[in-house]
């Protein structure tokens, strides 16, 4: 099938000649691979907010379903958190 479009002298690519001249210049349909959304990621708790969620559990006993709540993130999230701040004091 691919044989067809060969140039110069393939019908297909010969007929996508003439269909671009009787269009004029067609732009590319993709010109780079492009993602929704933006490149930086605004979930989460922020960086500077680590210490606060660190002290709210430990310090202050309250439940990490309490805290993610207040964050507007999972549970699992604030756990990866003390997990990583618990490493990090650590090693």
């Amino acid at each position: 099938m691919l044989v067809h479009f060969l140039e110069p002298h393939g019908k297909l690519y010969r007929r996508l000649l003439a269909l671009e001249q009787l269009l004029g210049s067609i732009p590319p349909i993709v010109s780079a691979q492009q993602h929704p959304g933006p490149r930086e990621s605004h979930h989460g708790i922020p960086p500077e907010e680590w210490p606060n969620v660190v002290r709210r559990v430990r310090e202050h006993h309250e439940s990490l379903r309490q805290v993610a709540t207040d964050y507007g993130v999972s549970r699992e999230t604030v756990r990866r958190l003390l997990r990583t701040s618990s490493m990090n004091r650590a090693g």
